[in-house]
């Protein structure tokens, strides 16, 4: 069962500052800050690792897979811009 949030203070919070940290970053703590006027804000410890080296799902890889086929006609796309380009913007004029 997942640990309750110890609620702090702001007051107290601010004036023990390092401590707070420590306790976060170290034991791995979470901690909701609380003012007076109801406002608060959640301390907790971020997960640590190389960006990128999370192991993908199964179902992520296939979503990934999936979406590449969504961009199978963009180079038809492409040369009916270049070729719309090249035409006039009004029809010649014949003399």
């Amino acid at each position: 069962m997942a640990e309750a949030v110890k609620r702090i203070p702001y007051d107290e919070f601010a004036s023990h500052l390092a401590d707070f940290f420590e306790r976060v970053t170290r034991d791995n703590e979470t901690i909701l800050v609380e003012r007076e006027d109801g406002e608060a804000v959640v301390l907790k410890p971020v997960e640590t690792g190389e960006p990128g080296k999370r192991k993908r799902t199964k179902e992520e890889h296939e979503a990934f897979l999936a979406s590449a086929g969504g961009w199978s006609d963009v180079d038809a796309f492409l040369e009916k811009i270049y070729e719309s380009r090249n035409m006039p913007p009004r029809p010649l004029i014949e003399l």
